[in-house]
């Protein structure tokens, strides 16, 4: 099998949170390895680091590499170590590639003395909030049980009005028993013009909850949200999850990591300085994640080589039969990756949300064609 290079580095600078989200794949889905973890990654281990996607970018002729700044908390590390650490990376990785720098933060601990770096180094900036206060309220709360929103609040109206450039736009993990219009309301009220909205990280072992066993409510769900991002009501968001399947339909590119085919090439990197798989499989067991390899010692060519890199690369074939035979296998692309998996078939299952995405792609493609009857019709009038 060919490999495709990594461009994209998920860099994990702080192991720790200063929330304690209930859905969070990090700390309260399962996985414990995080205990063993160094709390913020050493500036010697961000070295190392740098040389390594030098090395990459430099053996693979990349002209760009993406580093995605993650935690934990980000912002836990302080201004001064973050500034360090973003410095050591261009040092080590611009004489070979353009290095963009990317966070995601919850932004409670966002000040002006991150924002002053966040402004020299220009890195964009994305915050995590689920909607109106009484939902995000329900799952993102700190170590005291407190609600966090009106700290996220503040740290998004900080950032959008000093460095509104470097605000990226938000993500948001959905929750059925909400509203999606409400929802919606509640993030366009910040702003923003991008928006992430995604599924919890459920699995079959794990399936996620389902009011009186409907099994289209996530798919109902996006579907209301479709219905008002196509709508007049917010024109200028945009909604990558759905924006995704749009572009899919319409023989266009995949602008979603988490519903593709083409091949994934990003790796996780944590604070210690090993490599690891996609960081979100972590919700599925405990230790998944780890591959045995550090880049004290190895190369990011030698991380292509694990079972759990290389299968994301595999296009179709990594793929169940019942997803490869699908209509929608491009459009769904199984789902996204740690949602298939169950303990009797590993990741060979289609997504625990499948009737969902199925039910969901049907809905947007009949949509997108009756949308385009319409133009067709109005033209041919037009012409007579």
């Amino acid at each position: 099998m060919t490999f495709r290079p990594l461009n994209e580095f998920i860099v994990k600078v702080s192991s720790r949170c200063n929330l304690n989200c209930n859905y969070c794949y990090e700390y309260n889905l399962g996985d414990h390895t995080w205990k063993t973890q160094p709390k913020t990654m050493s500036e010697q281990t961000a070295r190392a680091l740098g040389r390594r996607i030098a090395e990459h970018a430099a053996r693979h002729a990349l002209p760009s590499v993406f580093v995605s700044l993650h935690g934990g908390e980000v912002l836990l590390l302080g201004p001064k170590k973050l500034d360090a650490i973003c410095g050591i990376l261009f040092e080590e990785v611009a004489p070979f590639a353009e290095v963009q720098l990317s966070m995601q933060t919850n932004a409670t601990l966002l000040n002006e003395h991150f924002i002053e770096v966040i402004r020299r180094r220009q890195i964009a900036v994305s915050v995590s909030v689920d909607g109106a206060k009484a939902a995000h309220d329900r799952h993102r709360t700190d170590h005291r049980g407190r609600g966090s929103f009106d700290r996220v609040a503040r740290g998004i109206e900080l950032l959008s009005r000093s460095v509104p450039e470097s605000f990226t736009g938000l993500l948001a993990v959905i929750d059925v028993a909400n509203d999606p219009i409400v929802t919606f309301d509640a993030i366009a009220s910040h702003g923003v013009e991008f928006v992430d909205f995604l599924l919890p990280h459920h699995n079959w072992d794990s399936p996620p909850p389902r009011p009186n066993g409907d099994p289209i409510a996530y798919g109902q769900w996006y579907w209301e949200l479709y219905k008002a991002w196509t709508s007049d009501r917010y024109p200028d968001i945009q909604v990558r999850f759905l924006a995704n399947i749009v572009s899919q339909l319409a023989g266009g590119t995949s602008i979603f990591e988490e519903m593709t085919l083409a091949p994934a090439t990003l790796i996780t990197v944590a604070t210690d300085g090993s490599l690891e798989a996609v960081d979100s499989i972590k919700s599925t067991a405990s230790g998944i994640q780890q591959i045995g390899l550090n880049i004290d010692k190895d190369s990011f060519d030698a991380a292509l080589e694990d079972p759990l890199i290389s299968i994301r690369q595999a296009g179709e074939a990594q793929l169940c039969s019942e997803c490869r035979a699908c209509a929608f296998k491009n459009e769904c692309a199984g789902g996204y990756f740690p949602h298939r998996w169950g303990r009797g078939g590993g990741f060979n299952n289609p997504s625990v949300y499948c009737t969902d995405l199925f039910w969901l792609v049907s809905q947007i493609r009949d949509d997108l064609a009756a949308r385009r009857r319409k133009r067709e019709a109005l033209l041919h009038r037009t012409a007579h």
